[in-house]
């Protein structure tokens, strides 16, 4: 079960005493069932059986809108403050926060952070040694997420199988593909990767395979069970199946199965 830090002096705030139970409850809601980046998969219907109101986007407090940004293109919602008090100060060299900035950035969220830092005395010790393997994999993702942006019309399903690929160890380990490469140009390989997938007609077939495979409510979300644990969740698209699971992280699956 994720653990997570809660703010014992929210109760003293006076934008959140203002609010009227049902939004307190829509606050602590959305703090708790947000992934470990502050991402919250806009289940409205989920919400509403938790904590037991009608709720909505439209009938939520201001106050608590004004903390949430949308997410160009998905059902979904970022809370940077969320980030600022579970982590602090996000630094490249530490391995938790690893996994959020990379999470982050391909969602191109980094900017609606006051600044991702890493600090001076954290500079001075990683000079002279070497990276880890996670820290020259989270780059290669996040330049792989924002020269694909950059370039435009290819999907995350594209750039995810071309991480995939080229971010593939050696045999002892000390080395990714791409980093086994005389030239590696991001740009011309990601390009040549996406019309091959184009031409040879594999992203729509794994659509079909993968979405075809879970039913669905008659309001239209996916009925989807968590791998790992079996919690039945509720994605609103492709994109939130494909994510996987709010509780574990871990791949969706049609069927329930105790883990």
């Amino acid at each position: 079960m994720a653990k997570r830090f809660v703010d014992t002096k929210m109760w003293d705030k006076s934008w959140y005493r203002r609010l009227k139970s049902k939004d307190k409850l829509i606050w602590v809601y959305l703090l708790t069932r947000c992934d470990h980046a502050g991402i919250w998969d806009a289940d409205w219907e989920a919400m509403e059986f938790f904590i037991g109101e009608k709720t909505t986007y439209k009938d939520t407090a201001p106050a608590i809108l004004e903390k949430m940004v949308r997410i160009k293109g998905k059902n979904q919602y970022f809370i940077p403050s969320f980030v600022s008090f579970q982590y602090g100060e996000l630094r490249e060299n530490s391995k938790p926060h690893l996994s959020v900035i990379k999470r982050l950035s391909e969602k191109n969220l980094l900017n609606s952070l006051s600044r991702v830092q890493i600090t001076l005395k954290d500079k001075d010790k990683a000079k002279g040694k070497e990276k880890t393997k996670e820290l020259r994999e989270a780059e290669f993702s996040r330049n792989c997420f924002e020269i694909a942006k950059k370039v435009g019309g290819i999907s995350e399903n594209v750039v995810d199988s071309f991480i995939d690929y080229w971010s593939e160890s050696n045999i002892n380990g000390s080395k990714m593909k791409f980093e086994m490469q005389k030239t590696f140009d991001i740009k011309r390989r990601i390009l040549k990767w996406a019309n091959n997938i184009k031409e040879w007609g594999l992203e729509k077939k794994k659509k079909v395979s993968f979405e075809s495979s879970f039913q669905k409510t008659p309001t239209g979300l996916y009925k989807a069970y968590c791998s790992k644990c079996g919690k039945r969740e509720m994605p609103n698209d492709k994109w939130q199946l494909k994510e996987g699971s709010n509780c574990c992280r871990v791949d969706y699956t049609p069927e329930f199965t105790n883990g």
